[in-house]
């Protein structure tokens, strides 16, 4: 994909390391479970560019222009953020338009892009997307060809094929005009990994009623995509629904739609954007999302602010989704040994306890193991780059782990991508893929 440059340089921040233990006290407390190898993790979506920093993890190929690169991991258990490194030997921080970042990730699967600054520098920075594929022996990276189609604000997606085989299928959704009927229409586009090409398909919009064809024409806020089923993907609008691209592999794909919870208020600000995006995922074809709603939404910035954290769920065939946990914010328990790692300020000394409404609650996110399990990002103030990542766990409203965070730079509303790749990998237990930054920026 051919983008325009910018009118001046990005400049990218260098990176430092430390090495955690497995029982890193900062995220001390509860049952969560440690290890030197997570089986799941909370990645940070931007890469760092950095040099001589390899692990059990990397794996490296070539770039369009037969550039060596090399993609590394650095592991860490929840709430403990995660971090992947990019490598490219001979280039500096200069040569990059901006930091690799990951679009989506499904199974062994991790969907990223980077974007170089072309040589000899001119006016189009070359965006080439890049698929890491854990297991199968040892960890891969795969250029994925460049279909000539990719325009900005398009739709991707990893659908892993069925078996053992580790191939999989890179999927984007591409709407554009067509002037006879003044109508956006879709095309499938995907690549396969068997073939090592590109295929196109118009998929079908019969059996939706003309509202939802209106609002899956309209631009589309995604915040997610999800793996539905072994054949079906679905890109989450904040506002209206799920658009549900079912079949994927077969010669007519169909589009379905999927609205949101009619009882579902989607709380915004004065630009109209949400204040939070909610989270989703999906466990075969059980569709699941978290989101928090504040008391007064107006005032969710400044913190000490009523909230609540509510998970619903619906499989694809249902009706109507299902309200599992509700939990308000000012009936979760903390244990007193928290202090040390939270925000002073957070103890009430008329109740005797740690109230977490005193923070500012950002994106959430559903765990990869338990449905009662949370995650959200939450902080102090608006001024300084601290944050914590605290684990919820809703059916008992009770917190279960802290780790500290630093958003410098971040966007808070999707910071971050859960992953189930490590499970994948085939480690040794001296493989050492704990080292990851101190600071996301």
């Amino acid at each position: 994909m051919a983008l325009r440059a910018p009118s001046r340089s990005t400049t990218l921040s260098p990176i430092s390391f430390h090495r955690p233990t497995p029982t890193d006290p900062q995220l001390g407390g509860g049952t969560t479970r440690r290890s030197d190898h997570p089986d799941w993790v909370l990645l940070h979506k931007s890469a760092r560019i950095i040099s001589g920093h390899r692990n059990t993890t990397t794996a490296g190929c070539h770039t369009t222009e037969g550039q060596a690169i090399e993609a590394s991991f650095w592991l860490v258990d929840p709430p403990g953020v995660s971090y992947f490194s990019v490598h490219c030997p001979g280039l500096s921080n200069e040569d990059f338009a901006d930091e690799p970042y990951v679009l989506c990730a499904e199974a062994a699967l991790v969907l990223f892009s980077v974007a170089f600054v072309p040589v000899p520098r001119g006016r189009w920075i070359s965006t080439q997307h890049f698929v890491y594929r854990a297991g199968w022996g040892s960890p891969s990276l795969h250029l994925i060809p460049d279909p000539g189609k990719v325009r900005r604000g398009d739709l991707f997606g990893l659908l892993p094929f069925a078996g053992t085989t580790g191939h999989y299928a890179v999927v984007f959704l591409n709407r554009h005009f067509t002037a006879g009927d003044k109508a956006w229409r879709f095309e499938v586009h995907a690549f396969s990994s068997v073939t090592r090409s590109w295929s196109s398909k118009a998929p079908i919009l019969s059996g939706l009623s003309e509202d939802d064809q209106q609002s899956l024409l309209k631009h589309y806020a995604t915040c997610k995509q999800i793996m539905v089923g072994a054949t079906s993907l679905g890109w989450v609008d904040l506002f209206r629904g799920i658009l549900l691209l079912c079949d994927v592999f077969g010669e007519c794909p169909v589009v379905k739609y999927i609205p949101l919870p009619a009882s579902r208020v989607c709380q915004t600000d004065e630009d109209g954007h949400p204040y939070i995006a909610p989270w989703y995922c999906c466990d075969n074809d059980l569709i699941k999302f978290v989101e928090i709603e504040f008391d007064d939404p107006d005032r969710r910035t400044l913190g000490n602010q009523g909230w609540k954290a509510t998970t619903w769920d619906r499989t694809i065939a249902a009706d109507d989704w299902r309200r599992r946990f509700t939990v308000d914010g000012a009936n979760i328990s903390v244990d007193p040994s928290y202090s040390d790692l939270l925000p002073a300020g957070l103890w009430n000394d008329g109740t005797g306890k740690l109230e977490l409404k005193k923070l500012i609650f950002y994106t959430p996110t559903l765990s990869k193991h338990d449905d009662s399990f949370h995650y959200v990002m939450c902080k102090a103030n608006n001024v300084d780059g601290k944050a914590w990542v605290i684990t919820l766990d809703m059916e008992h409203a009770a917190v279960e782990a802290v780790a500290p965070y630093s958003t410098r730079g971040c966007l808070l509303v999707s910071w971050h991508c859960p992953c189930a790749f490590p499970k994948y990998l085939d480690l040794n237990p001296g493989d050492d893929v704990t080292m990851h930054s101190k600071s996301c920026y």
